[in-house]
């Protein structure tokens, strides 16, 4: 029997990678349902794991791992991008005790950081952090507490003169100053197309004003986007920003 599972430890199943694995391998749903089935020890309809690639049912964390050992991968090769800490650890195949070593920390700070996704370390342990857990930036910033004052810079570099923000951003956003300057340029060109065509007939412009409004409520979304378009354009389908 697998191990009990940590009900929170996994991020979601990402349905097209592990569709896209199992053609690789050129097995059937069958054939991996009975891998699931055998791994779990209870039954698994071929069905379910069509579901599961469908994105129409959500695999449990068991299931999950069971899935990638039928797929012959790394659960972290089937799920999608993690939003936590205890996430960024299972993902990264580390224990609670391999974790709090490598960042210099005890066992019992990092359950604590883990259980209330609350990261206050040294920036020696920051550093460590990133090296180690690897934490994608929306998890980051989460974890930190930054998420509000992320915003707030946002929502100011992209009604104003960009540029002066780049750099502190990059004291939130642990990122290449490059791609945050890139990014911060397509935000700012997203929100000033709306802003310019708030001066046009009256509906229009109440129309683009209710965008740009919702634009910045949301700022924060928009930037991870087109983060994940930069960084990842393969995985990320390219769709326009509102």
């Amino acid at each position: 029997m697998p191990p009990t599972d940590d009900p929170y430890a996994l991020p979601p199943l990402a349905p097209a990678r592990a569709a896209a694995v199992r053609h690789r391998l050129g097995l059937t749903t069958g054939q991996v349902a009975w891998a699931v089935a055998a791994y779990c020890g209870s039954p698994v309809h071929p069905d379910l794991v069509h579901a599961w690639e469908a994105g129409t049912a959500t695999p449990e964390n068991v299931h999950v791992k069971a899935l990638a050992a039928a797929l012959w991968c790394s659960p972290a090769d089937l799920v999608g991008e993690a939003a936590t800490l205890a996430q960024c650890r299972t993902v990264a195949g580390l224990t609670v005790n391999e974790t709090a070593a490598a960042l210099g920390i005890t066992r019992g700070q990092w359950e604590k950081a883990e259980r209330r996704n609350r990261w206050q370390g040294t920036p020696a342990q920051t550093q460590a952090l990133l090296r180690t857990l690897c934490p994608p930036p929306p998890c980051f910033v989460a974890a930190c507490g930054r998420t509000e004052q992320l915003r707030v810079l946002l929502r100011e570099a992209v009604t104003t003169w960009w540029p002066t923000y780049v750099g502190p951003l990059t004291r939130i956003v642990p990122l290449d100053p490059a791609v945050l300057h890139h990014v911060l340029e397509r935000l700012h060109l997203v929100y000033q197309r709306w802003e310019g065509a708030t001066g046009g007939p009256a509906h229009q412009a109440a129309q683009a004003e209710a965008r740009a409004a919702d634009f910045l409520e949301h700022i924060d979304h928009h930037l991870w986007h087109l983060l994940r378009e930069t960084l990842n354009p393969a995985e990320e389908p390219s769709r326009p920003t509102p």
